[in-house]
């Protein structure tokens, strides 16, 4: 009973301590000063690197909870390990610094931002340089025999009036060209045949002890290309797609004696393989139920190379009319070739309709030309008689009869009694 009532004690010990640590964790949650506002910053510049020479713009972006406030910035602008090149106290927001000409390297751009109680600081870096070279080819890669075109420019402040160096160095390290020019923006080389497996086009700007270079490698032409084409350039839901697919060495990349193919779409609903000992084939897909209409994007493999293609083919309504070819041209481009034709005779005879209607008119078959249109006719006089081809009246200045008189006007004779 001892033992019993001792345990009971120990537990009431225990209890009465934990709510007296709870009782007291309350009253210092209660008594606890408010959370102070929180307030972070961070800079912004309008460029990751500049040059000597530039003038550089950093924006402070503040950050505040609860709600915005009345801030206060101090900026300080320093090299990187170095010592402090610029300050402003009590700026504003955004501050600009002119980089000096001999100043280059990394440059911290650090902002003190001050709320009254509260203080954040943020820094940015960014790179300097006297001069940015722009730099490149006119191809991707070479065959040998092929010709080279590199061009090439200068962004500078503080090299002016540049020389231009510019050498081709091959796979081994020999300069294969050299040369030097103060007014050009290219130069070329000619690849001899065989060739390097690659060279290193490379062009420097100097100023007096101020330089600057850019370079470029360029590869021998290698691996091969896949081609794809379809027969038709308009599929409808559920249709078939003839799809031939080439492939192509280039340089001097061999090909295997097996190849293995497969197209499927986009979304890998359907699929097509084979394998052949040519390096072409023709496969079959059908076009999904579901696919809607507009472009299905199609992927192409050569398995054994590694060759890939992809291209898109118009999905929609099926019309045999406008998809059908004559003569592997459209019906509908036939159809329009036919209808401009029409305009065009349409419009030529309306011409010569318009022409005939300006013209004198033609002379009788026989040579003869058509009487003139018939004048009123009057009643003769004594004196006159009206001509019996064309009606006209013949004036007599004579009485005598009978007399044979002839028409002035179409030069007919008759006799007058």
């Amino acid at each position: 009973m001892a033992r019993t009532s001792s345990g009971r004690t120990r537990t009431a010990r225990a209890l009465a301590c934990t709510l007296v640590i709870a009782l007291l964790a309350t009253v210092l949650v209660v008594s606890a000063p408010p959370a102070r506002a929180a307030l972070t910053a961070t800079v912004a510049l309008d460029k990751a690197s500049y040059l000597s020479g530039d003038t550089a713009l950093a924006r402070a972006i503040v950050y505040r909870t609860p709600g915005p406030g009345n801030y206060t910035y101090s900026w300080e602008v320093s090299r990187l390990f170095g010592g402090v090149l610029a300050t402003e106290p009590n700026g504003n927001a955004t501050y600009r610094y002119a980089i000096p000409l001999d100043v280059t390297g990394t440059l911290v751009f650090e902002v003190t931002v001050h709320d009254g109680t509260d203080t954040a600081v943020a820094t940015r870096t960014a790179n300097v340089a006297i001069a940015y070279m722009a730099m490149m080819l006119d191809r991707a890669d070479f065959s040998p025999g092929d010709t080279i075109n590199a061009f090439y420019s200068l962004s500078s402040r503080v090299i002016a009036n540049p020389t231009f160096d510019y050498e081709v160095e091959d796979s081994a390290g020999t300069i294969v060209l050299s040369g030097n020019t103060t007014t050009g923006t290219s130069f070329s080389y000619r690849t001899p045949n065989p060739a390097s497996p690659f060279y290193t086009f490379r062009v420097t700007a100097s100023e007096d002890t101020n330089s600057t270079e850019a370079s470029i490698t360029i590869s021998q032409a290698s691996g091969a290309v896949l081609g794809m084409t379809f027969d038709r350039p308009l599929y409808g839901p559920g249709e078939t797609i003839r799809v031939h697919l080439t492939l192509t060495a280039r340089g001097t990349t061999a090909l295997p004696s097996q190849f293995r193919w497969f197209v499927t779409f986009g979304l890998g609903t359907a699929l097509a393989s084979a394998t052949t000992t040519r390096p072409e084939v023709d496969l079959v897909i059908s076009v999904p139920q579901g696919a809607g209409n507009g472009d299905v994007v199609l992927i192409a493999q050569e398995f054994n190379t590694g060759a890939v293609t992809i291209q898109s083919v118009r999905i929609g309504p099926s019309n045999p009319l406008w998809s059908t070819e004559i003569g592997g041209m459209p019906v509908f481009a036939v159809l329009l070739a036919l209808l401009i034709i029409l305009v065009l005779l349409a419009l030529a005879v309306l011409w010569r309709r318009m022409a005939a209607g300006r013209v004198p008119t033609p002379a009788q078959p026989g040579g003869m030309t058509p009487p003139p249109p018939p004048e009123p006719r009057h009643a003769p006089t004594p004196m006159s008689v009206a001509c019996k081809h064309c009606g006209k009246m013949i004036d007599i200045t004579t009485s005598k009869r009978p007399i044979e008189v002839m028409c002035p006007s179409c030069g007919e004779t008759q006799l007058v009694t």
